[in-house]
């Protein structure tokens, strides 16, 4: 009986002395602060839209308000699936930003510095937390399990 007793104990000590659990632990913690910077990027997206609607109300564009319900639409749902898929999430958050700048450059050929600066801030921010992401991604696919 005692065997089984401290093979069972063994085991839970050896789990706890992961390193990898550890690590995993550690990236998981960077993954949801890059979450964090993306819900505020959308956020933050969504004020200066409004502002932009309450001072320009005479020039209301409806086809441009649809466009931007949309992107502000798939900047959420990008960082919502960030806490189940978060290298490909990061990736395609990254690949979103640059598109979205390149059609507004060759759209409206104007630059708006405030704009591009926060999304070059969230890119390195995101690109930054890949290696995390992804380790975290395979250690999930490989274990089954979701650390919290």
């Amino acid at each position: 009986m005692d065997s089984k007793k401290d093979a069972a104990e063994d085991s839970i000590v050896d789990f706890i002395e992961d390193d990898e659990y550890y690590q995993i632990k550690k990236d998981k913690q960077q993954l949801e602060n890059a979450t964090w910077g993306i819900y505020i990027f959308a956020v933050m997206s969504l004020l200066f839209y409004v502002i932009f609607l309450l001072v320009n109300h005479a020039d209301f564009n409806w086809l441009f308000f649809a466009i931007n319900v949309i992107l502000l639409a798939i900047y959420f749902c990008l960082a919502a699936y960030s806490s189940h898929k978060p290298y490909t999430a990061f990736i395609a958050t990254i690949f979103f930003l640059v598109a979205v700048f390149l059609l507004d450059v060759v759209f409206t050929s104007q630059l708006n510095i405030r704009g591009t600066v926060i999304k070059i801030i969230l890119a390195v921010y995101i690109s930054m937390r890949l290696l995390a992401a992804k380790r975290v991604q395979v250690y999930e696919n490989k274990s089954k399990c979701n650390i919290k």
